[in-house]
């Protein structure tokens, strides 16, 4: 549409710029002919307008007018010629240039050609209309597939008419519903899971709070109780009251150490104070002296540390939970925990030879939780076993390098 436009113009200005060479051309001819033929002034000349002036008569103004057509558009054709006086008995002939008639007939066929090109001009934008119209059409498919998408809701993908392009708009906003669909399906999961594991990790701390803090409470309470009634009757035996005394305390002992687990459990307490390289050490320490008959090895770099305290905990809570399953789910007689980490990220990988969990293994073991703790710091998760019963758990962190002070500051 522009380039008709701009075609339209050019041809116009074209034409006007012919019509001006043309028209001074002729009348200069006609001026010409007029001066070297005198027996023309006396007949018709055409474009010239002769006169006679007799002597100390003053020469007339020229008459700028020409009807039917505007002063600018003569202004563009003609610009004017100098008269040409001829001497004569009694006075002298004035020849002066007068194209009337030229400019009124390039002006006549300058506003048929504007008519015409309005007319080609309005045909086209018709045309594209109609065109623009039928090609955009499947937008409007395109923006109702969307919008159910954005309601959860299945959609049918428009053809795009054949259109090449938005036959491919269509074919990626169907990739995006199959996406879609799938994130839809794992957040559901997700959800069921979540709540689950809430509920194991309720269900766990009441089983704690019930068997093992209960009795060790009824205890301290019956000792309590004896050694009351024991100092009412009269003086209370040594061995009795310090086997008595000796249950309380072992009984306080055990309440401090279930409220130990509980608390690390649910956050351990050593990070606030402590490296979390040191108390991975620490947790491959105890898991050594517990289980002696399996060889523990660590290889932790330092520096994949204190880069920031969700990702410290995300280390901890998925080496932790690694480490228990392989004991629990296998028979490994080697279990090793490496942590590295580079300026881009950490990886961490538990490896053991029990050949518990395989490659899929089933909901459960602590399996969704690791997976998605990962997945909240942008990072990558992965179980695998080989033929031999080598279990590799590995999450990769995108964790970059912290600025000294916030190192300083963890560390």
């Amino acid at each position: 549409m522009l380039a008709a436009a701009l075609s339209a113009l050019v041809g116009l200005a074209v034409t006007i710029g012919g019509a001006r060479v043309a028209v001074r051309a002729e009348t200069e001819a006609a001026l010409n002919q007029a001066r070297t033929q005198p027996a023309v002034i006396t007949g018709h000349a055409r474009h010239v307008t002769h006169l006679f002036v007799a002597d100390g008569a003053a020469i007339p103004p020229p008459n700028p007018s020409h009807p039917g057509v505007p002063g600018w558009f003569v202004a563009l054709i003609w610009d004017g010629a100098p008269d040409i006086l001829l001497p004569a008995p009694g006075g002298q002939w004035l020849l002066r240039a007068d194209p009337v008639d030229e400019v009124a007939e390039v002006w006549s066929d300058t506003v048929a050609l504007a008519w015409t090109a309005l007319v080609m001009l309005a045909l086209l934008l018709a045309a594209l209309h109609v065109l623009v119209g039928r090609a955009l059409a499947p937008l409007h498919g395109f923006a109702q597939a969307l919008d159910r998408l954005a309601q959860g809701q299945a959609a049918d993908m428009p053809t795009g008419d054949g259109i090449p392009e938005l036959t491919a708009i269509g074919q990626r906003i169907a990739h995006l519903d199959r996406e879609l669909t799938v994130a839809r399906a794992e957040n559901a999961a997700l959800s069921h899971s979540l709540i689950a594991l809430q509920d194991q990790e309720r269900a766990q701390l009441a089983r704690d709070l019930h068997d093992e803090l209960g009795p060790m409470l009824f205890g301290i309470r019956v000792d309590a109780h004896a050694i009351a009634r024991a100092a009412g009757t009269g003086p209370v035996p040594a061995g009795d009251a310090t086997a008595r005394a000796d249950a309380i305390a072992n009984a306080a002992a055990g309440i401090r150490e279930l409220s130990r687990r509980i608390l690390n459990r649910l956050r351990p307490m050593g990070l606030d104070h402590l490296h979390a390289a040191d108390i991975l050490r620490d947790l491959m320490d105890g898991l050594a002296r517990q289980h002696a008959d399996i060889r523990f090895t660590i290889s932790l770099d330092d520096d994949a540390f204190a880069r920031s305290e969700a990702a410290d905990l995300t280390l901890y809570r998925i080496a932790n939970e690694a480490l228990l399953n392989a004991l629990r789910h296998g028979r490994p007689t080697h279990v090793c925990l490496s942590i590295e980490g580079d300026d881009q990220g950490v990886i961490l990988r538990v490896t053991d030879n029990g050949g518990g969990l395989g490659d899929h293994p089933p909901p459960g073991h602590g399996i969704v939780g690791m997976r998605e703790r990962v997945r909240a710091l942008g990072g990558d998760f992965t179980i695998l076993t080989d033929d031999a019963g080598l279990t590799l758990v590995q999450a990769t962190l995108p964790v970059p390098l912290s600025s000294p002070q916030t190192q300083e500051h963890h560390g």
